[in-house]
């Protein structure tokens, strides 16, 4: 028998044993169901989320209305080979084999949406820096009709000295605007990042950078392509918010 444990629900304490159908049957009369937890990081502010989607947000977007501005979301995203992931097919008592590389291949994206399906997206080799960050912003202030009011995580490269000192440069051309620290569910360009993983892991595994870049790519073309692919990643609940 098992090692047992046990914890409450509602009223009740639930005992559990290792591999025991007494579990499932119990949890079910109390009408309690085995689910995948939601992940949040323990550092969130209830508060600070809260304000943020009910006042920051609202003011954001009335103020971009009334600069006729036009309101972003930016994000990066490493894309990875996924061979962790890949499961095959062989004849019984026979172990099928995939050559991979002995160490991580992958290739990063910098993008931005709009909930109108606008996108824009640039891919780099190496670790992001301010740079990177400011050329992104710079080719995003001269490839829009309007003043884009961007909006990022608080990450120390979107913070730093060379970011800060361009934001006040270019005060006139572009607003930038924070979320609130460890929330990258209210960010819409999030569950982008999540589709090219997802479509990326469908392609199958990639053996060098150049091919799983050329993959992302592919990819990232067939979202550009279709505005209400890029609209749909803001019918997620946790950035209805910031749809209309």
């Amino acid at each position: 028998m098992g090692e047992k444990r046990s914890e409450r629900v509602g009223k009740a304490t639930i005992w559990h044993r290792n591999a025991s159908d007494n579990d499932g049957r119990l949890l079910g009369s109390l009408e309690v169901h085995a689910a995948t937890p939601e992940k949040k990081d323990y550092r969130q502010d209830p508060k600070a989320l809260k304000e943020w989607v009910e006042v920051t947000y609202p003011a954001i977007s009335q103020l971009s209305a009334e600069e006729d501005a036009e309101i972003w979301w930016l994000d990066e995203v490493g894309a990875r080979n996924a061979s962790n992931y890949i499961r095959g097919y062989a004849p019984r008592g026979v172990t099928p084999t995939l050559p991979i590389a002995s160490h991580h291949i992958g290739v990063n994206m910098i993008s931005a949406i709009t909930n109108k399906g606008k996108i824009r997206y640039h891919f780099y080799r190496g670790k992001f820096n301010q740079h990177i960050y400011i050329d992104f912003l710079t080719r995003l202030v001269k490839t829009t009709d309007r003043k884009p009011f961007v909006i990022v995580d608080n990450s120390s490269t979107h913070r730093g000295l060379l970011a800060a000192e361009w934001k006040e440069k270019n005060a006139e051309l572009i607003k930038i605007f924070n979320l609130p620290s460890y929330a990258p569910h209210l960010n819409p360009t999030e569950y982008l990042n999540n589709n090219l993983k997802r479509v990326l892991l469908y392609k199958g595994y990639s053996v060098n950078e150049d091919e799983i870049e050329k993959k992302a790519r592919t990819i990232m073309r067939a979202i550009q392509s279709t505005k209400n692919r890029v609209e749909s990643f803001f019918d997620n609940e946790n950035v209805k918010y910031a749809k209309n």
